[in-house]
């Protein structure tokens, strides 16, 4: 590897100048930011912030960031801070190539500026034979990854501005969705994008099985499972590959073409085995069928970490040794300062708050809104998709994901449970076009059990009760002689589809007898529906009569 000793210098800085003349039309090569990119911090948190504040996102980045694989929380904290588990590296020696591979354990950043993979060989001490030979093991690490068929570059492109990519990665540049007027302007998205750049490393193959199964590379849940077909994975992988490519000059790929080798040394192996503990890898990339699932050594607890200076891992250059450098920026340097300094602040926190953590830290807010916070972008809204034509009708609940407010109290807990944990089983929103992904019940569980318990209001039998009291039939109400609630929803009808509302057979099974009845003598008198132009406001509902249709809905749920 004699060309990696003397000429990398020159090789990064040529290949620098070349991805940038890369045009970032194309979402997968949209402009990475030059600091580890986290999403929660970085919508919600700026220079512009307070100290009090900032250190909420200093909270989020010691936690995404895990600085608490190394560095022990509080015991009060234990649970917030509990750190996330790095990508499974099983199969990365078939997913990345010789070369891409040596890159990232030499400087992640070149390969992903906004990566929030620290270095560990980027400090004047480095030692390039040890990267050499942690190549070689993670090399060896192998999965059988399928051939997959030829993929269709549009259809990807249509399913990518339609089921939800873009309300986290950016939107493709001059891209008009199907149906929007010829006049109708749209909007840059102002808001930062989760960048894709390793999407030009994997190949259509590599690429297609990740998207098939996102949750066993990446169990952090930064890219959760949108439930793809293969067919759907097939094509949004074709589209991902086809921005252009990085193309080099002749001296630097044939370079290139040199410094890449397929053959493996035992003895490296061996080594690089060694190394991956050693260098502390394990911390946050588990290999347990490897033997490498040994105890991590812990650093300083957060409570005694030094805040009023740049070192350790907040140090502005590599400080090498054992020492990781992030490359932070000063914004979040500043942040996670505040938190050290604030720690104790942090064990009070009320259950909202700690709802409001977790959120940002799974990024809900990229597509819900909760209590005025979030929600999708005002310019990225025109990217989720009606699923229906009939969908229409409903305006923007016909086409955006619902808010948050109240659902833990809203739905039954098994309801809550699986809209979490299983959303593609209990879908009861056909006419949204954009998807609701899985998370892994790991990193979901805990906000379940803050909604549950924070939004839970004590049972109520209002309905119940009134329902035992002469007044008008449920089924009544429901038809155009009443309510008129059959103009958007069925009731179990096998003509469903047909409706722009959702179907409501399954309502008393799924939703708290509280939030129906205040749903629709509270909420939905103070924001009646409009449906083709025409105010529904005269379809105020009396307890009585929220007290019919439930006993009925539930007749026809049964």
């Amino acid at each position: 590897m004699v060309f990696y000793q003397t000429g990398f210098g020159l090789l990064f800085g040529m290949l620098i100048l070349f991805c940038g003349e890369i045009s970032n039309a194309h979402p997968a090569h949209a402009k990475p930011v030059k600091y580890p990119y986290v999403v929660g911090f970085e919508r919600f948190h700026s220079s512009l912030d307070d100290d009090d504040y900032l250190a909420q996102g200093g909270l989020i980045l010691l936690n995404e960031l895990n600085c608490v694989a190394c560095h022990e929380p509080p015991r009060a904290l234990r649970e917030t801070l509990a750190g996330v588990p790095g990508t499974r590296l099983d199969g990365v020696g078939d997913r990345l190539g010789s070369l891409d591979l040596e890159l990232m354990i030499r400087s992640p950043r070149f390969v992903k500026q906004d990566t929030i993979m620290p270095s560990l060989f980027a400090g004047p001490d480095r030692d390039l034979a040890e990267v050499k030979a942690l190549r070689h093991f993670l090399s060896t690490l192998s999965e059988k990854i399928p051939r997959y068929p030829e993929g269709d570059i549009e259809a990807g492109r249509h399913l990518y501005h339609r089921i939800g990519c873009a309300a986290c990665h950016a939107p493709e540049v001059g891209y008009r969705p199907a149906g929007i007027p010829e006049n109708a302007e749209i909007e840059m998205a102002g808001l930062p994008s989760v960048p894709m750049n390793l999407a030009d490393l994997y190949d259509l193959n590599a690429l297609t099985h990740f998207l098939l199964h996102p949750n066993e590379h990446r169990p952090s849940g930064r890219m959760p499972d949108f439930r793809l077909s293969e067919r759907e994975a097939i094509d949004l992988a074709a589209y991902l590959k086809a921005g252009p490519d990085l193309e080099l000059p002749a001296n630097v790929s044939e370079a290139l073409g040199a410094a890449e080798t397929t053959e493996i040394d035992p003895e490296l192996v061996t080594k690089g085995k060694s190394l991956f503990v050693q260098k502390n890898c394990h911390a946050c990339h588990t290999l347990p069928d490897h033997g490498l699932d040994q105890a991590t050594p812990m650093a300083r607890p957060l409570r005694e970490l030094n805040t009023t200076e740049d070192q350790g891992c907040l140090a502005q250059r590599p400080p090498g040794g054992a020492v990781p450098f992030y490359g932070l920026d000063p914004v979040q340097k500043r942040s996670i300062r505040a938190a050290l300094e604030r720690l104790s602040s942090f064990e009070g926190w009320d259950a909202q708050k700690q709802i409001d953590w977790r959120m940002k830290r799974l990024n809900c807010y990229a597509c819900h809104e909760r209590g005025g916070v979030g929600g999708a972008e005002t310019a990225r809204e025109v990217y989720f998709g009606f699923g229906t034509q009939e969908a229409i009708a409903l305006g923007r609940a016909g086409h955006l994901p619902p808010q948050l407010d109240g659902v833990g109290a809203k739905l039954k807990p098994d309801w809550l449970e699986d809209a979490l944990l299983e959303p593609g089983e209990v879908a009861v929103r056909p006419y949204l076009a954009s998807r609701m992904p899985t998370f892994l019940a790991k990193e979901s569980a805990p906000l379940l059990r803050l909604l549950q318990r924070h939004d839970e209001l004590p049972d109520w039998d209002l309905v119940e009760k009134e329902a035992k009291t002469r007044g008008p039939t449920g089924e009544m109400l429901f038809s155009a002689r009443g309510k008129n609630c059959q103009a958007c929803h069925a009731a179990g009808s096998e003509e469903a589809t047909d409706y722009p509302g959702m179907d409501l057979a399954n309502s008393t099974e799924r939703l708290t007898a509280d939030y129906f009845d205040r749903f629709l003598r509270q909420r939905y008198a103070s924001h009646p529906p409009r449906v083709d132009g025409v105010d529904r406001s005269e379809a105020a509902f009396s307890k009585k009569e929220t007290a019919a249709l439930w006993k009925w809905l539930k007749s026809v749920g049964d």
